[in-house]
């Protein structure tokens, strides 16, 4: 049972790691590039299969300290269910994470706006507000290992799209 979930997870890593390559670029001084990716399925996350549809812009900013700053200007996101597709949901995702390196390989994350957070354990929510969690860097997607914390709304994007 833990090495299926392990590989669920890392399903949804790398298909979300392929998401974020082609919705992030690493080039400080050029403006966000743009965004126009669908990602099929998406596993692991919610209770059933996932497809995310992006367009819109993003960029990554490295900044001192080790630290790495990804903000969205313009980003929406279209999630489906893909066991009921009628059940599909749009946000306007143009936030910012501010992602510091821990001791231990992982993410310190700062969510700032309106973001889509989501891990194994924490299922996919909407961030309106401030909000800080753990996260693992899986080759360019953070997944979420503990609940966000802080200031704002958290929505369940799981239960709207069951």
């Amino acid at each position: 049972m833990v090495l299926r979930r392990r590989l669920w997870v890392l399903l949804a890593a790398a298909t979300m790691a392929a998401l974020m390559l082609v919705a992030a670029r690493d080039v400080s001084a050029a403006p966000p590039e743009p965004v126009d990716a669908t990602i099929e399925p998406i596993e692991g996350i919610c209770d059933f299969p996932l497809r995310a549809e992006l367009s819109g812009k993003s960029k990554l900013k490295e900044l001192p300290g080790g630290r790495t700053l990804s903000t969205s200007p313009g980003l929406r996101v279209t999630l489906t269910n893909l066991e009921e597709p009628t059940n599909q949901v749009t946000y306007v995702i143009t936030g910012s994470f501010l992602l510091t390196e821990l001791d231990d390989g992982n993410q310190f994350v700062v969510a700032r706006g309106r973001n889509i957070v989501f891990g194994p354990d924490v299922g996919m929510v909407l961030t309106i507000g401030r909000f800080t969690f753990v996260g693992f860097d899986a080759d360019g997607t953070i997944l979420a290992l503990t609940q966000p914390e802080g200031n704002g709304r958290l929505i369940d994007v799981c239960a709207r799209l069951a």
